[in-house]
């Protein structure tokens, strides 16, 4: 059962016409606070504005069950790049994360006429699951506090390699410290490239590159080996065009998460997570 304010009771009991649109308070894992509408123009509802504004929201049908189960409502955002939190585009925050278990809230707002607010009913609060982001388009689950039953205990998982991601927050190694300039001596081909860098066999395996002149600037790619002879570096994939002499670029190195690497590359043994003496599982048949 919604509990509903008494002018919102009155309104759909007494009134044979009203109007109704879907609010959204969204609470980010940083703190930030977005509030968005479905309707054509901004809502302020309980001293709270609600932009008409923004990126364009569609939900579904809200799924609520008697059992233990997670109760969810399916969300679909379509954003463009001007579609924006601070100075990021929206798209690009939800890749990066910005959106991971964040809470969410659906309103369904009363009017009695178009823009007269009579009051809202919380339809619908959860944590959002982002299912697909790509293009203009965000699908979104918006499950129930519920769904915090189904995480495996212990977290603490144990692998053979480190679990954290280099350069990530579990890693902690600073990408700046490691990142270097080079120049293109020779494309062999766009996939090897010969470098005026100075380095040990495999240092740069895993690692990436960004194109910083020529006709590649800004291109990003990863970096499948690399040799010390010529400074010869083999991309993951094929480039779009080649470089030129001379062409500039930064790079970083990679990690194969082996415990070995971490001490001896990064001198990072303090944060590493590898449990290698501990048996991986087993099936005998």
């Amino acid at each position: 059962m919604k509990d509903a304010s008494v002018a919102v009771i009155s309104l759909l009991n007494l009134s044979t016409k009203f109007y109704k649109c879907n609010l959204y308070d969204i609470t980010l894992k940083s703190g930030t606070v977005l509030r968005y509408t479905d309707y054509d123009q901004n809502v302020t509802v309980d001293g709270i504005t609600y932009s008409a504004h923004g990126p364009t929201i569609k939900r579904g049908r809200t799924k609520l069950s008697s059992t233990i189960s997670v109760d969810s409502v399916g969300i679909t955002m379509y954003v463009v790049q001007t579609d924006l939190i601070g100075a990021t585009p929206i798209m690009t925050l939800v890749h990066n994360g910005g959106f991971d278990d964040a809470e969410c809230t659906v309103y369904i707002c009363f009017m009695s006429a178009p823009g007269i607010v009579v009051g809202r009913v919380l339809w619908f609060s959860g944590n959002i699951d982002i299912q697909d982001a790509g293009g203009m388009e965000i699908s979104m689950d918006n499950l129930s506090i519920m769904s915090k039953a189904n995480i495996d205990y212990p977290s603490r998982k144990y692998y053979p390699t480190c679990p954290y991601v280099l350069y990530g927050a579990g890693c902690g190694v600073n990408i700046a410290n490691y990142t270097v300039a080079g120049t293109i001596v020779q494309a062999v081909s766009k996939r090897v490239l010969y470098t005026s860098l100075t380095f040990t066999d495999g240092y740069y395996d895993l690692g990436g590159i960004k194109f910083t002149s020529g006709v590649l600037t800004g291109v990003k790619m990863a970096i499948q080996d690399s040799y010390a002879a010529n400074g010869h570096l083999i991309m993951l994939v094929s480039l779009d065009a080649l470089p030129g002499y001379d062409d500039t670029f930064e790079i970083y190195p990679g990690c194969n998460q082996l415990p070995a690497t971490c001490q001896s590359k990064f001198n990072n043994w303090n944060r590493n997570r590898a449990t290698p003496y501990i048996p991986l599982t087993e099936t005998v048949t």
